[in-house]
């Protein structure tokens, strides 16, 4: 099974992924591929966007390298795309994590190459739910897990839940999206 862990940046799809590679039970279970590190390190962009600071993914390239990435992972092995791209890509279920947007601003801010105007363009797309609403036009099996108050352990178990779930049938219903709404966090000019 292919699964997009997938999320407006700083709602902690790195640490979860670094979490799941370290865990001596998982780490045999799920074979980790982290898209932006891939885009990034083999130059698989159009071009740079230099007002917004980030790069515009080449995803025909993306879609291929991807391909390659997959077949390199041990048979039986299930597979998790990392990235803020990852739902874009062929995957059979979506899992987006979210933040409060007032909890983004917090962890984005400590970041060093994030200005003031990425910031806040960061959190208002997860007010306005770009990210599940993408991935909702894509797939017909997407989850949501709201991050903000949860400890690390917690959203790995809740995606590892999520992903046993659906590999047993089942319908995670309490990870359905639709339940989070952050609307009224949208600044505007």
């Amino acid at each position: 099974m292919i699964i997009a862990l997938t999320g407006t940046p700083g709602t902690g799809k790195t640490t979860v992924c670094e979490v799941i590679k370290e865990h001596s039970q998982y780490k045999k279970q799920y074979g980790i591929i982290d898209v932006n590190k891939i885009v990034l390190s083999e130059k698989l962009y159009t071009g740079k966007d230099e007002a917004r600071d980030t790069y515009e993914a080449d995803m025909d390239k993306l879609k291929e390298r991807i391909e390659l990435e997959i077949r390199k992972v041990p048979h039986g092995m299930d597979i998790i795309m990392e990235g803020h791209l990852s739902h874009m890509l062929p995957v059979d279920a979506i899992i987006v994590l979210r933040a409060h947007p007032v909890a983004l601003r917090k962890r984005l801010g400590k970041r060093k190459n994030y200005s003031f105007e990425k910031v806040r363009e960061n959190a208002n797309a997860e007010a306005l739910d770009v990210i599940l609403v993408e991935s909702v036009e894509l797939n017909k099996n997407v989850f949501e897990i709201n991050t903000t108050d949860k400890n690390l352990f917690s959203v790995v178990k809740s995606v590892i839940s999520i992903i046993e779930g659906i590999k047993q049938g089942k319908v995670p219903e309490e990870f359905l999206p639709g339940k989070i709404n952050w609307i009224e966090m949208v600044e505007m000019d």
